[in-house]
């Protein structure tokens, strides 16, 4: 079968989805399968390309058993919302120009950018009388909104809106990260049998748990005696994670512990600069660490953060989670309570939930487990376990394989069937 898998991200940019795209492609191209990957060039997350590359209109090269396509697109440092878009719009044309060419696919699996990038691997699975399947990590344009970049009422959200609901009843089939944005889905005339809840999968053999007082951990001075509460990842609108610096400021008389943040995005100048005119000392700014340390800086920390604005909860999933969780280290999140990531947590009984946004309760929660470390470390196993059970590479890809290639419908989708006989 031929499968082409349209994603936006690719290794070496660190965004989940690249990798996770890296991985399901290496396996169905191990089972037989002829499978291309069309993505653009690497420059996520500063908008600016890596060094080693130079951005052409069209570059193919093998990766392992698949095939890789490079395509042209604009490339923009610390876009603004309009040259975002223009970026996502040069790239839904590109990835449709450049995959005229590749010769018919059986099927057509999106991670694209939002809206016409979804639209573009509709019109080749079309054209090629193929399934589309549809990867929903975030629901646009409900994510922005819930960022607060856009109203509900606004014109453009409502066109919007509008065309990504036509996309997905353009779509053979929908997988997506959580029930709460497949509710969403099916609130809008979906039918929910076509939504399939699959999380992402995480190489619980990569990231696995280490010593706490590790090499990584040592290069960073941080004292072995220094409870650390680590944020790892994008530092986006959507995440909330403007309020860590109010964490930060209650927790100022707490000199045993330290918030160590590490990531990158189009909110970190904004918390690096609020934390200097704050003259908080108990806040540490680093940038993406390499792939090969990943398990010393997720093991170094002792707690790890989720933010997320009230209704962020609702429209996407934080990946960060399960790298806490497979470092078996203890989870804290400041969510809405009926999210999918509060709920997650309460399954897992891996850590706590405190109110979307609210510092003060978060800076508790974290006071809470450095007062009574071994609880700490009880969730920190359970998260280890839950991780490994549910969100290892051999526990999820094969789902998504299922999907993709046509062979089942998920548990949920059958359950909701017999709901609605």
């Amino acid at each position: 079968m031929n499968i082409l898998v349209i994603c936006y991200v690719y290794p070496p940019e660190p965004a989940p989805a690249g990798i996770m795209v890296r991985d399901l492609a290496e396996d169905l191209a191990f089972a037989g399968h002829d499978v291309t990957v069309l993505t653009g060039w690497p420059n996520h997350p500063k908008g600016v390309l890596y060094p080693g590359f130079q951005a052409r209109w069209r570059h193919t090269e093998r990766d392992g058993r698949h095939r890789l396509v490079r395509v042209a697109h604009a490339i923009r440092p610390k876009a603004s919302a309009m040259a975002r878009l223009w970026v996502y719009f040069t790239f839904a044309v590109s990835s449709l120009l450049n995959g005229l060419v590749l010769g018919r696919q059986d099927v057509v699996v999106s991670l694209s950018t939002p809206l016409l990038g979804v639209w573009t691997a509709w019109a080749l699975a079309r054209l090629w009388r193929g399934r589309f399947v549809n990867v929903i990590f975030d629901l646009w344009p409900e994510a922005i909104r819930s960022a607060g970049l856009v109203r509900q009422r606004h014109p453009l959200y409502r066109l919007a809106r509008r065309l990504d609901t036509r996309n997905c009843l353009w779509s053979d089939e929908i997988t997506t990260l959580g029930q709460g944005i497949r509710d969403q889905i099916a609130e809008r005339g979906i039918d929910p049998r076509r939504v399939h809840v699959i999380p992402f999968w995480i190489d619980t053999d990569r990231i696995r748990p280490m010593p706490r007082d590790n090499a990584w951990r040592r290069e960073q001075r941080i004292p072995p005696e220094t409870f650390v509460a680590l944020f790892a990842g994008t530092i986006g609108y959507v995440s909330g994670a403007q309020m860590l610096v109010r964490t930060a400021e209650t927790l100022a008389d707490r000199q045993d512990i330290l918030l160590l943040i590490v990531g990158e995005g189009v909110a970190k100048d904004e918390l690096q600069r609020l934390a200097a005119e704050r003259g908080l000392r108990n806040i540490k700014f680093l940038p993406f660490q390499p792939a090969r340390r990943l398990a010393e800086m997720q093991s170094a920390a002792d707690v790890g953060l989720v933010t997320l604005r009230p209704e962020s909860g609702f429209t996407s999933v934080p990946s960060k989670v399960l790298g806490y969780m497979a470092a078996g280290r203890a989870v804290i999140a400041s969510a809405t309570e009926d999210t999918d990531t509060a709920r997650l947590i309460r399954q897992a009984q891996c850590g706590l939930a405190v109110p979307a946004q609210d510092g003060a309760a978060l800076a508790g929660a974290i006071i809470s487990l450095a007062d009574d470390r071994p609880r700490a470390e009880a969730f920190g196993r359970r998260a280890r376990e839950y991780a490994v059970e549910h969100f290892s590479r051999g526990a999820v890809i094969g789902k998504y394989r299922e999907v993709i290639l046509g062979e089942t419908r998920s548990r949920s989708g059958l359950d909701t069937a017999r709901e609605d006989q």
